[in-house]
C-alpha cells in the first residue's frame, strides 16, 4: 500500500511542475444542473397530486434524507463548475448560487401551496407564503391541498435557508477578502510573486495568471487601490496584498516556506527604478537568508526599461554565491526581440534600420546576439548572415555605440554586413534602401514618426515588410494595419507571451541544442520536445543548468569577466562541472518525485541515470560534459566569459579561539585530508564550536590574535584573500597543501599562506 500512495505522491509531484492546470469543459455544470431540475420537478408534480410508480413515489417520499441532499448539492456543484468552466470570481459563483436557491424556493414553494388557498385568492395567497418563507401549514386544508407536508415544501423551505446562510457567508467572505488574500498567500508551498503598482502591473498578471504552473498560487504585492484591478487579479486567482501592510517578516512567509525558498519568481514592476531595486533589496535579504530547494531555481526580475542601464545591472548584480537569479526586465529589449523574431518568421535576409534611439541600438545589439548564437547552434550550416542597412543622420554614430558596446564584453560585432546610409531618412532614401531581391524588413525606430508616412511607404514599396513605431501603443500585433505594413509600440509584453529573462534564453538554447543533438528522436518523449511544448519541469531543468554552471565555475578560483576574454578551462576544470552538473540534475529530480529505475520511464518517473556520477554509464557521462562545453559556449557568445581570479581582497577576521603553545613537533590534518606538520613552540589552536585544531606559526598568532583571558583569544587584523584555482599548489609554514574546489587562499601580515574552505571562510572572514 505505502509504494502505492508514494507513487501517486510521484506523479502529483510530476504533474505540479510538468503539466498546466487541467481547464473545465465548458459542459461540465450541465448534468448537475439537469439532476437538480429533476429532482425539483418531481417533488413539484407529486405537490399537485401526481402519482406514479414505485420509484417515483420513493424519489417524492419526503421522510427519506437523499433527495435534498442531493438536490442542494446539485445546485452548488452547478453554479460552481458554471464559474470555473468561465473562469469567473467568486462572487460571481456566489450570485449564480443565490438566484438558484430563489428560483428552487419560488417554484416548488408555488407547486407545495398552490391548491391550498381556500379561503383566498387563488394564487397571491400561496405566493405571499412563499414569499414570506415558506412557514405557512395549511396541509389538509382543502380537497387538492396534501394531507401531510410534501417533499417540494421541504425543498422550498431548504432553498430559502441555504440562500440565506450563502448570502450572509458571501458578505462575510467580501468583508474578510485581505486577509483572506493575506492567509492563503502565506500558506502557499509554491508561489509566483508581483510587486509593484497596480497600473503597471497589471497587463503582466493577466499574462502570469495564464502560465503559472500547477499547484502555484499567483501573489500580486500592490500598492495601488484600483478596485478594478483587485478585482480581476482574483477573477484571475491571483491573491493580493497590500503593499503598505508586507513587512520584512510577511515578504519572508510569502517567499519562502518552512524556511526554504517556494517562490518559483518575482516580478518587481515599479513606476520608478529606485523604487524597483529598493524592492530588489528587500527580496534579496530573505533569499539569501532562506534555506535551498533543490526542486526549484528562483528567478527576480526587474523592470528597468533602459537597455543600458538593463545590461549594466544585470552584469554587476550576477552573484555565482546566490543559489537563485536575478535579471533585469527591459521594455526596449523584449521590443527588439520581438521585431528580431519578425524578421525570422518572414525569413527575412536584409534589415533596414531608420533610427537613433534606443530601440534601434537595441534592435542592433539583438540581431548580434541571435546571429552568434546560431554559430554556435548549426556551426555547419552555411546560412549567410543578416545584412544590415542603417540609414540617417546618425548612422554612422549608431553603427559605432554598436561595435563599441559589443566589444566591451569581448565580442565580435555579431552581424556579417553593416551598410551606412548617413543621409536624412526621408522618404525617397528610405524607398531606395528597402527595394532589394532580398526580402527585406524596413524598421522605422524613430520616437515621433510623421502620422502617415508608414503607409505613404508602404504604398511605395508593397513587397516589403514594414514595422514603425506608435509611440502611443504598448504592443506588436500580429495582423498587419495595411499590406505589409504593422505598427507597433514599445513595451514588455508581446501578445499573451511572458517577457523572456536572460536566463531563461540561455536555458532555451540549451534545450534548442540538446534537441540538435538528438535528430530522429525529437519529440519521443516529454523532455524532447521543443521550447514552446515543453513541459515546465524539463524548463527548470534547463535553468537549473545555467545556474548550476554559473555558479560552479567560481569554485574553481574563476570570476566572469564583466569584459574583455576569457581564459579556457583545463580538462580537468570541464571535469569538475560535468560532475557538479550531473550532482545538480540528480537532486533536483529527486527533489521532484523521480526515483532511480533499471529502465527510464517518464511516465512513471523513473530513470536509469540517477545514480552517482562514478556510476554513470559513459555515455551519459559524455552526454553531460558535451552540454557543459555547449553551455559555457552559449555563455560566451552572451559576453559571459570566466578569468582566473589573481585580485587578493581585504578581508576581516571574525571570532574567537582557544590557543595553548606546544612545546614538541606535532602533526594535524586539514579538512581535506592533507597532513600538516607544527614545529616545537607553535601554537595549537582550537575552533570552540567544531572541535577543529590546526596548528599556528607564533608570529603570525601573535600578529592576529589579542588575549582575552586564559586560553581565549580574539581573532583580529585584516588578510588578503580570493578564490583558489582548482587544483593549486600552495606552499604553507605547515607543508604544502592542494586547493580544493572551493576553497580560498588566505594571506596574512608576514605573507604565510594558507587554504581555507569555503564554508568556514564565509564565517571567519568578512569583506571590508
Amino acid at each position: 500500500m505505502t509504494g502505492v500512495i508514494a507513487g501517486r505522491r510521484r506523479r502529483r509531484l510530476f504533474a505540479s511542475p510538468a503539466r498546466r492546470r487541467r481547464s473545465v469543459p465548458q459542459w461540465a455544470w450541465l448534468p448537475f444542473a439537469v439532476l437538480a431540475a429533476l429532482l425539483g420537478m418531481l417533488a413539484a408534480l407529486r405537490a399537485l397530486g401526481v402519482d406514479g410508480p414505485d420509484w417515483y413515489r420513493w424519489l417524492t417520499d419526503p421522510r427519506q434524507p437523499v433527495v435534498p441532499a442531493v438536490f442542494l448539492g446539485s445546485i452548488v456543484a452547478a453554479a460552481a463548475l458554471y464559474g470555473r468552466a468561465r473562469n469567473a470570481a467568486g462572487r460571481v459563483i456566489g450570485v449564480l448560487s443565490l438566484s438558484a436557491f430563489a428560483v428552487g424556493a419560488l417554484v416548488l414553494g408555488l407547486a407545495s401551496y398552490v391548491n391550498c388557498a381556500p379561503g383566498g385568492l387563488p394564487f397571491f395567497e400561496p405566493l405571499t407564503w412563499v414569499l414570506s418563507g415558506n412557514g405557512a401549514e395549511p396541509w389538509g386544508a382543502g380537497p387538492g391541498c396534501p394531507t401531510e407536508t410534501p417533499l417540494a415544501a421541504h425543498l422550498a423551505r431548504l432553498c430559502t435557508l441555504w440562500g440565506a446562510l450563502a448570502g450572509v457567508v458571501g458578505v462575510v467572505v467580501a468583508t474578510m477578502r485581505r486577509q483572506i488574500d493575506r492567509w492563503m498567500a502565506f500558506w502557499a508551498h509554491r508561489s509566483v510573486v508581483v510587486i509593484g503598482a497596480a497600473a503597471q502591473v497589471a497587463p503582466v498578471v493577466r499574462v502570469l495568471a495564464t502560465n503559472v504552473p500547477p499547484k502555484a498560487s499567483l501573489i500580486v504585492i500592490t500598492s495601488g487601490g484600483d478596485e478594478t484591478f483587485l478585482a480581476s487579479t482574483r477573477t484571475l486567482g491571483g491573491r493580493v496584498l497590500a503593499a503598505d501592510t508586507v513587512d520584512g517578516d510577511a515578504l519572508t512567509r510569502v517567499l519562502t516556506a518552512r524556511g526554504r525558498r517556494c517562490a518559483e519568481s518575482v516580478h518587481i514592476i515599479e513606476d520608478r527604478v529606485p523604487e524597483a531595486l529598493a524592492g530588489f533589496a528587500r527580496v534579496a535579504r530573505v533569499l539569501d537568508a532562506a534555506l535551498p530547494n533543490e526542486a526549484m531555481v528562483t528567478r527576480v526580475l526587474v523592470r528597468i526599461d533602459d537597455p543600458w542601464a538593463a545590461e549594466n545591472w544585470r552584469r554587476t548584480t550576477i552573484s555565482p554565491h546566490r543559489a537563485w537569479l536575478a535579471d533585469a526586465l527591459s521594455a526596449t529589449e523584449q521590443t527588439a526581440r520581438a521585431v528580431v523574431g519578425r524578421i525570422e518568421l518572414i525569413g527575412a535576409r536584409r534589415l533596414v534600420l531608420a533610427g537613433q534611439g534606443d530601440l534601434a541600438a537595441a534592435v542592433l545589439a539583438e540581431v548580434a546576439q541571435t546571429e552568434r548564437e546560431r554559430r554556435v547552434l548549426a556551426p555547419n550550416h552555411q546560412l549567410s548572415g543578416l545584412e544590415v542597412t542603417l540609414v540617417g543622420t546618425g548612422a554612422t554614430q549608431l553603427a559605432a555605440e554598436h561595435s563599441a558596446q559589443q566589444a566591451r564584453f569581448g565580442n565580435d560585432s555579431g552581424i556579417a554586413v553593416v551598410r551606412v546610409i548617413d543621409d536624412p531618412a526621408s522618404d525617397p532614401v528610405l524607398v531606395a534602401a528597402g527595394r532589394s531581391e532580398l526580402t527585406t524588413l524596413l524598421v522605422i525606430a524613430d520616437a515621433a514618426p510623421a502620422l502617415n508616412r508608414p503607409t505613404r511607404l508602404a504604398g511605395q514599396l508593397p513587397e516589403v515588410t514594414i514595422l514603425a513605431v506608435d509611440p502611443t501603443s504598448t504592443e506588436l500585433p500580429q495582423q498587419p494595419l495595411l499590406g505589409r505594413l504593422t505598427s507597433f509600440g514599445v513595451g514588455l509584453l508581446s501578445g499573451d507571451e511572458l517577457p523572456e529573462d536572460h536566463w531563461t534564453r540561455m536555458a532555451r538554447l540549451l534545450h534548442t541544442a540538446y534537441l540538435n543533438q538528438l535528430g530522429d528522436a525529437i519529440g519521443s518523449r516529454p523532455s524532447a520536445r521543443a521550447w514552446p511544448e515543453l513541459p515546465q519541469f524539463f524548463r527548470d531543468s534547463n535553468l537549473r543548468q545555467v545556474h548550476s554552471l554559473f555558479s560552479g565555475v567560481t569554485l574553481l578560483g574563476r570570476t566572469w569577466a564583466a569584459e574583455g576574454p576569457g581564459d579556457d578551462l583545463s580538462p580537468a576544470e570541464i571535469d569538475f562541472l560535468s560532475r557538479r552538473e550531473h550532482d545538480s540534475w540528480r537532486r533536483f529530480y529527486l527533489a521532484n518525485g523521480w526515483r532511480r529505475a533499471a529502465v527510464r520511464d517518464d511516465a512513471r518517473l523513473y530513470h536509469d541515470w540517477l545514480v552517482e556520477w562514478d556510476a554513470l554509464p559513459p555515455p551519459a557521462r559524455v552526454r553531460t560534459s558535451g552540454g557543459v562545453r555547449r553551455a559555457l559556449a552559449l555563455l560566451d557568445v552572451a559576453g559571459y566569459r570566466s578569468q582566473r581570479e589573481t585580485r587578493m581582497l581585504p578581508f576581516r577576521r571574525l571570532g574567537e579561539v582557544r590557543a595553548r603553545r606546544v612545546a614538541e613537533a606535532w602533526s594535524w590534518q586539514t579538512e581535506s585530508g592533507a597532513t600538516m606538520r607544527a614545529a616545537a613552540g607553535d601554537w595549537l589552536v582550537t575552533d570552540p564550536e567544531s572541535g577543529r585544531q590546526w596548528s599556528a606559526d607564533p608570529a603570525a598568532f601573535t600578529a592576529g590574535h589579542e588575549p582575552l583571558g586564559g586560553d581565549r583569544y580574539r581573532r583580529g587584523g585584516f588578510v588578503q584573500a580570493r578564490p583558489a584555482q582548482l587544483h593549486e599548489q600552495v606552499q604553507t609554514l605547515e607543508g604544502a597543501a592542494v586547493a580544493e574546489p572551493g576553497d580560498w587562499l588566505v594571506e596574512g601580515d608576514l605573507h604565510e599562506r594558507w587554504l581555507v574552505p569555503v564554508a568556514r571562510f564565509a564565517t571567519a572572514y568578512e569583506p571590508v
